[in-house]
């Protein structure tokens, strides 16, 4: 009976839509910052139509390539510390994690390191943006539920007022409505973001294949201070498509997405400079021997061996994945953690540290 309901699964898995990506948006399509920025979108045409109806409901991506304090640059053979949190929209508390953890002291444009901090990129699933730049809702809108945390003290900043108040650079983008009523009122939608003290370079969005919701990435190079450069990727795949896409594809849809992120990775490379590749981001797995994680370490095979413990309860959801490139960034061994505080969101964050060459 187990060898029949294997067959099965392979035979469904067969069934699953193609990953494939494609540079931009069909001309039909009308997502925000889609002229001004660069695009991957799925290449499978019967994505598009529901991917549209939740792309238009969402602001334009916010995008500020310099930092607006002076951190000073990524010297030779100096570390790079790169996290990935999922702060729960409104929950985790940046603030307290920056100047706890990262030992970042936030005053503007006169935000500095305390003690022997390093530089940083924080890699953010369920960044939010609060706006009235976002649109009001078209006539059937496609907005999920607003996400509610649990109610805590200090303030709840977005993604783009704590770059500001803490000087950093910033690439965030959308990927659907919080709710559909203003909060504050501002309306408020959800996505990635990345927020460093180096300057953000190449930056680039994905638009992931739709599976039961529209997930997208972000991408940016940051590079030492002799020009050496490590693309930085942070990603939120799907957590559970509905039981009909599930029985139809295998229940592929993590691995369709994460391999539409590798497969846009590897056009982008192929057009532009080769370099060491950081992907990173709240992957949804229930188990470190997910077929999708699998096949992501197989294609970023100088990864450290998974955390050997959960990052949203008791389960391994959130990694860090790492590709060498031809100029020497490399990994510090060791410094792959998960941090033991989840400074109140429901997911505690997870870090590496990189090395850039001598």
């Amino acid at each position: 009976m187990r060898s029949l309901a294997a067959v099965l699964l392979l035979a469904l898995a067969g069934c699953m839509p193609s990953y494939r990506m494609t540079e931009g948006f069909p001309p039909e399509r009308s997502c925000p910052g889609g002229d001004e920025y660069a695009w991957y979108s799925p290449e499978t045409a019967g994505d598009h139509d529901r991917l549209e109806d939740w792309c238009q409901t969402v602001g334009p991506p916010v995008v500020s390539l310099d930092p607006t304090a002076d951190f000073g640059d990524l010297t030779r053979g100096r570390g790079l510390d790169v996290i990935s949190w999922n702060v729960d929209v409104g929950g985790g508390d940046l603030l307290d994690f920056f100047e706890t953890e990262l030992g970042l002291a936030c005053d503007g444009s006169r935000s500095r390191f305390e003690h022997d901090a390093v530089h940083f990129a924080l890699l953010v699933q369920e960044a939010f943006r609060r706006s009235n730049e976002i649109p009001e809702s078209p006539p059937d809108p496609t907005i999920p539920r607003a996400v509610a945390e649990d109610p805590r003290p200090g303030e709840r900043l977005d993604a783009v007022e704590a770059a500001a108040r803490c000087g950093l650079s910033l690439a965030y983008v959308a990927a659907a409505r919080n709710g559909n009523e203003p909060r504050d009122g501002l309306r408020e939608d959800k996505g990635v973001a990345i927020l460093s003290t180096l300057p953000l370079e190449a930056v680039l969005f994905m638009e992931l294949p739709y599976e039961a919701a529209r997930r997208v990435a972000v991408g940016a190079t940051i590079r030492d201070e002799t020009g050496v450069g490590l693309r930085v990727v942070n990603l939120h795949l799907i957590s559970m498509a509905g039981p009909a896409r599930a029985l139809s594809t295998g229940n592929g849809s993590r691995l369709r997405q994460g391999l539409a992120v590798s497969d846009a990775l590897e056009k982008r490379a192929a057009a532009s400079e080769l370099m060491a590749t950081i992907l990173a981001g709240d992957f949804n797995t229930w188990s470190n021997r997910e077929t999708a994680l699998r096949r992501l370490r197989n294609q970023f095979p100088d990864s450290p061996p998974p955390l050997g413990e959960g990052t949203h309860g008791s389960f391994p959801t959130d990694h860090i994945l790492f590709r060498a490139g031809p100029r020497g960034v490399s990994l510090v061994e060791g410094s792959y953690v998960r941090l033991p505080s989840d400074y109140l969101s429901d997911h505690h964050p997870i870090r590496v540290q990189v090395r850039f060459p001598d």
